[in-house]
């Protein structure tokens, strides 16, 4: 019957709708830890359901959940852990103060700890802990390397941006020289124009002095969860 039809096909749409907004919403929520494995795998579910009873009805709605929720699984699962297992790795290294991004990681290293005041030549006890450092980078080599240099507010504008640069450029040059390769890293300079403190206190212009390393995953990490995430056949 024509309102049977409706019904039914008005059913299916709820079903498709409930089941991306709940993948949506779940992906959104999760953390970028081993969490993700989970909430990926109910977002999948949902998803997989949602397109199984538009295809086969209700048995279409469960064999959709189960491939969708083993696709589900693997997304943001495999570069969350991961990059758990290197943030771990990384907050033994002294002098890191080390912060998550989703599933970027944000290694700070205060200036002074590297660098002589308005010198971008490292210090002796600096390179002891980028040595370190690199032992890390070197072992979790899936990834690739934003090396930032900042400034405060102090001085001319071009003398903070030729510092900052050198400044990332030798911490580069350091890394390179104990193993890590430098196709991975790129250096940036921004000056004064990220402040993480108040330039107005002395406490917040020590703050901004840094350099500040992000991590990320490179494209051979994201292509192997992508192909961890590609849905199997029933």
């Amino acid at each position: 019957m024509p309102s049977q039809t409706v019904t039914r096909r008005a059913f299916r749409n709820t079903v498709v709708s409930v089941g991306l907004v709940g993948c949506l919403g779940i992906a959104g929520c999760a953390s970028n830890t081993g969490k993700g494995a989970v909430a990926g795998g109910g977002a999948g579910a949902l998803l997989g359901a949602g397109i199984g009873a538009l295809a086969g009805g209700k048995s279409g709605a469960l064999i959709g959940a189960g491939v969708g929720a083993a696709a589900g699984a693997g997304t943001g699962a495999l570069i969350g852990r991961y990059m758990d297992k290197q943030e771990q790795a990384l907050k033994e290294v002294k002098g890191a103060k080390v912060d998550r991004e989703g599933d970027k990681l944000l290694v700070k290293f205060d200036s002074a700890i590297l660098f002589d005041t308005n010198k971008a030549k490292l210090k002796p006890q600096s390179e002891r802990d980028l040595a370190e450092f690199a032992k890390v980078l070197k072992e979790y080599k899936d990834t690739d390397l934003i090396i930032e240099g900042h400034t405060d507010n102090k001085g001319k504008k071009a003398r903070n941006q030729k510092l900052s640069t050198e400044r990332a450029e030798a911490v580069i040059g350091y890394l390179e020289a104990q193993g890590v390769e430098r196709s991975r890293m790129r250096a940036i300079g921004f000056a004064d124009e990220k402040p993480i403190g108040d330039n107005g206190t002395e406490d917040g212009r020590m703050q901004n002095r840094r350099v500040q390393v992000e991590i990320a995953a490179n494209e051979e990490l994201k292509k192997q969860e992508q192909t961890a995430a590609a849905p199997t056949s029933p």
